[in-house]
């Protein structure tokens, strides 16, 4: 398959596509840890090359708090970025979150993407020289996943689980950036803030609940200006 030539450094093209969105869409990052046996594993090609093969993300589950909220990719988020980024892709493979060590590229062909009933798989050819990088995975001290990526107002929302915590849902991602293997896979301590925004408009345009769902310490502060955020109004109405 032919790809289109590209010249722009991943960081040239972040900053293209950000003029062509809204100055509040940021990037954001997430981690994601080996459940499964085939969340990331090493195949052997035809050629006798290795491939890394993994879920960047996974459907349907949920993350651990986020600071005050949980979230959870949908099923088909990325079908349709892939669709349309489909032969012309710049996504980049890192090991690591680290730009200085390159798996594999899609727009050059030694990365590809693809989503399943599962997740977003992707499968990288990674150059001879990180065969480090295909030993930590073999011997499992590599422990997880990760991908960067962006959402508009129109592809999240979010719901209330039976317990009554709050959840992000990601039913469409706007654009896809980085996919890898991480070393130790941190998802609270990845790049939230984006979602924290959306979160903390969304809390506020909430009612408040006979018995509201304990919270973690981190989003106790968000909860007391909402609560502030409603009494005003109520003051001003009445």
């Amino acid at each position: 398959m032919a790809y289109e030539s590209i010249d722009f450094t991943l960081a040239e093209r972040m900053n293209a596509e950000d003029e062509n969105r809204s100055a509040t869409m940021d990037i954001e990052r997430r981690d994601l840890a080996i459940e499964a046996d085939d969340d990331l594993v090493i195949e052997t090609r035809a050629d006798g090359r290795a491939a890394i093969v993994g879920y960047a993300a996974v459907y349907n589950r949920l993350s651990l708090d986020l600071g005050g909220f949980r979230e959870m990719i949908l099923p088909g988020a990325f079908d349709k970025i892939l669709g349309r980024e489909r032969g012309r892709q710049d996504v980049v493979a890192l090991f690591n979150h680290d730009s200085n060590i390159v798996l594999g590229r899609a727009s050059s062909g030694t990365l590809e993407l693809s989503s399943d009933e599962k997740g977003l798989r992707y499968v990288v050819s990674p150059p001879v020289s990180r065969a480090d990088v295909v030993e930590l995975i073999q011997r499992r001290d590599v422990r997880g996943s990760s991908f960067a990526f962006t959402v508009d107002q129109r592809g999240e929302q979010f719901v209330t689980d039976e317990k009554g915590g709050a959840v992000r849902q990601i039913r469409e991602v706007s654009g896809l950036y980085e996919v890898g293997p991480v070393l130790v896979p941190a998802y609270p301590a990845t790049s939230a803030s984006v979602a924290m925004r959306s979160y903390q408009a969304w809390l506020a345009g909430q009612e408040p609940v006979a018995s509201p769902a304990p919270v973690s310490s981190r989003s106790l502060a968000y909860w007391a200006a909402a609560a502030a955020a409603l009494r005003l109004r109520s003051a001003m109405r009445g």
